[in-house]
């Protein structure tokens, strides 16, 4: 028998099951073992607690959808020519920048863009010291832009320094997107 200490509320069992029922990655008629409930339970607290959000409006790994960075471009031409970085400035907090590799502009990034589903200019919201590997990669999925192998693994490394106190720490998956979803290159 489980030993969770957790009941889920009818929202959360609603939320978890239209995930159950939209995702293929667990398609009805599959049988889930208890490891699999359980780390859909934490999804869900972790949810809560967060604002990530299950279901609706949830992006599938796919740029069919993304969003136009600046109404002047091209959506195809924003893909091929920017690429997300992840940098720290000044005061040792995470900046994420959309930079063109042609040497046109450069778009900063802030957690109101998640919030509102678009680039927000003059934004004073700020990650602080790090971004989960999941909200950066969520950022590359909302815009269609890619980013290197290097650039994720600064993202990783500094989420781990941060969060566990050293750069080669194991982080939890919880905190990664799923592997079909990244969008390095």
């Amino acid at each position: 028998m489980s030993d969770s200490k957790t009941l889920l509320s009818q929202g959360e069992i609603d939320a978890l099951v239209s995930f159950l029922t939209n995702s293929e990655a667990a398609p009805i008629g599959t049988v889930l073992d208890q490891s699999s409930i359980d780390k859909l339970i934490e999804l869900v607290k972790y949810n809560n607690k967060h604002g990530l959000f299950i279901g609706e409006g949830q992006n599938g790994g796919e740029c069919e959808n993304a969003v136009v960075l600046d109404k002047g471009l091209d959506l195809e031409a924003q893909k091929q020519d920017y690429e997300l970085v992840c940098r720290k400035n000044g005061k040792d907090y995470i900046e994420v920048l959309c930079v063109s590799k042609n040497g046109g502009k450069t778009y900063k990034l802030t957690p109101s863009c998640l919030l509102q589903n678009k680039r927000v200019e003059n934004d004073k919201s700020e990650w602080g010291h790090a971004i989960s590997p999941m909200h950066f990669n969520d950022l590359a999925l909302m815009f269609g832009i890619k980013y290197t192998s290097e650039t994720f693994r600064f993202v990783c490394t500094n989420f781990a320094k941060v969060m566990y106190g050293f750069e080669e720490a194991d982080i939890s998956n919880i905190y990664f997107p799923p592997e079909d979803d990244l969008l390095d290159k």
